[in-house]
């Protein structure tokens, strides 16, 4: 699935070109878009160590958005709904990215995105107690928080959830993000991080999916990749992998460790990505 976006809230080494992770990914899936441009680094326990990196620093209040959008507050506030932890983000420094624009199929929702961020997670959360193996564990990538859930990045306004997932020993990554559909998007297979490793089909509402696989290198780097561009015009993706960046140095430099294949496969990114409750449009 195509669509996903930046700002990324702490710098961290960029692995070799020839090994991308799950975020490096996400960025190349995101340059494809027109007028929209993000960078990423790190995966898993390397956004984690970003993260802490920086000074914490709670959300502001709510505030308008350029677009017409409110900001979103502390995302444990009361009109939170569901239990979500606000957020650590860098101090600010220069001047703010700015606010990408671009065209999409259907207007852009006018949901404050703290409440469409409470909603999202609501619908995500007991979802995957239902898909995912059993015994497996869910904890957010995001420092101070043990439930995932979902973020707004507002420059690029789309919304994001990271988690590690755990089990038996092995751990791998998850990203799931909901935006808008771009115009201009590339449209199933397109889209993919392997369109040569991919299958599209038409969805009962009239919508794309796409399921691909990518595993570039031979380290046993190995990421599975699913898009849903809803009728109603939203754009679901959802992503796992199976690299961790680590800090184990005393330079502070991460190293970069490959599990075993993902465990969730392309039908459970599939449930995942196809759920009812995941749209900008409720």
């Amino acid at each position: 699935m195509d669509d996903l976006s930046q700002h990324l809230r702490a710098a961290v080494a960029t692995p070799p070109p020839t090994r991308i992770d799950l975020d490096a990914m996400i960025a190349a899936d995101r340059r494809r878009r027109r007028h929209r441009t993000w960078t990423m680094a790190g995966t898993g326990a390397a956004l984690a160590v970003a993260a802490v990196a920086v000074t914490p620093a709670l959300l502001a209040g709510p505030g308008p958005d350029p677009a017409g959008l409110t900001l979103p507050g502390g995302l444990n506030s009361p009109s939170a709904g569901p239990s979500l932890c606000a957020t650590p983000t860098p101090p600010a420094s220069g001047s703010p990215a700015p606010l990408q624009t671009y065209d999409t199929v259907r207007a852009r929702p006018t949901e404050r995105p703290d409440r469409a961020a409470a909603r999202l997670t609501e619908v995500l959360r007991p979802a995957l107690d239902n898909v995912l193996p059993a015994g497996m564990t869910v904890d957010s990538a995001l420092p101070g928080c043990d439930l995932i859930q979902f973020e707004y990045e507002r420059s690029n306004r789309f919304y994001e959830a990271r988690a590690r997932l755990a089990l038996r020993g092995q751990v791998d990554n998850l990203a799931v993000t909901v935006l808008p559909t771009g115009v201009d998007d590339p449209r199933g297979c397109a889209a993919a991080p392997d369109p040569a490793v991919c299958t599209s089909s038409r969805m009962p509402d009239g919508g794309s999916l796409a399921v691909s696989s990518a595993t570039p290198g031979d380290d046993g780097t190995e990421r599975r990749w699913v898009q849903v561009q809803r009728a109603d015009g939203t754009s679901v993706t959802v992503m796992t992998d199976n690299v961790h960046l680590v800090v184990a140095r005393p330079d502070g430099v991460p190293s970069r460790k490959v599990g075993p294949p993902p465990v969730l496969t392309p039908e459970q990114l599939t449930a995942i990505a196809t759920l009812p409750g995941l749209t900008l449009h409720p």
